[in-house]
């Protein structure tokens, strides 16, 4: 996954000590990722890196059953995505999926199967115009790739409060729960940008951390109780644990607490 900054994903420039290390770190880490990876794909610090491609999960010629529930390992989802940071408007969005079925305030479903996971995704929000118009562009054709019936909730906290993550998440969880009776709940930040589209974003394996593989972070968890950026949880789990606590008034320190619970 990436994290945008500004409208840039990466910094244009990297210093020597970062490139020595990164070197230096590549070789250990590729070989202990298959065991610990979300996706059936090698990560790699660079998506120019060749590979050889691992077979599709199904075959290309696949038939939907309308009435069968939806598979988890389609043919649709081939692993690495091509990541577009160029700056686009609301508009552009609206347009380039106008003929997907996507009803008002971003609601989607299969139509060719059953989906087997209803989920809500999560989006905090302030002042990052030029970040969220570049999710949609990437996170909705994923998840229509992955077949899973979603919608998105942009909670956006106005006026010049520190800005308190846990509560607007909070927040967005009371309002999904207004419109369907959703699997679970992915908690996303507006910077961060899938790369692989078998990062499934169905609800197996919950609670999970989807931002696992960060390039802020060289691909390697900061420490080991890392769950920021992109996480998930069941319903009920999150109505268990009395959701995100309130009480965190500007960045850091909500995700750590959310883990400990």
């Amino acid at each position: 996954m990436m994290q945008a900054r500004g409208i840039l994903i990466r910094e244009n420039m990297r210093t020597i000590g970062a490139q020595v290390y990164e070197q230096m770190v590549r070789g250990a880490y590729i070989r202990r990722n298959n065991s610990i990876n979300d996706t059936e794909y090698p990560v790699y610090f660079s998506n120019n890196d060749s590979y050889i491609q691992t077979t599709t999960f199904l075959p290309e010629d696949f038939t939907y059953l309308p009435h069968l529930q939806c598979p988890e390992r389609l043919p649709s989802m081939k692993g690495p995505m091509e990541v577009n940071m160029s700056e686009v408007r609301m508009s552009d969005i609206l347009q380039l999926f106008d003929k997907d079925s996507i009803k008002l305030g971003g609601h989607w479903q299969p139509r060719d199967c059953v989906p087997r996971w209803k989920v809500a995704i999560l989006i905090p929000f302030r002042n990052r115009f030029e970040h969220l118009p570049v999710l949609f562009r990437h996170l909705i054709p994923m998840l229509q790739r992955q077949r899973l019936q979603f919608a998105f909730y942009v909670i956006e906290q106005t006026g010049n409060q520190p800005f308190n993550r846990a509560m607007l998440f909070n927040v967005g969880f009371l309002e999904a729960m207004k419109d369907l009776d959703w699997d679970c709940l992915i908690f996303h930040d507006v910077d961060h940008i899938p790369e692989n589209d078998r990062n499934y974003y169905g609800c197996q394996n919950m609670p999970r951390h989807f931002a696992a593989k960060l390039d802020k972070y060289m691909y390697l968890l900061p420490y080991k109780e890392f769950f920021g950026g992109v996480s998930g949880l069941m319903v009920e789990q999150f109505q268990k644990i009395n959701g995100f606590p309130n009480a965190f008034w500007g960045w850091g320190g909500e995700d750590d607490d959310l883990w400990n619970r």
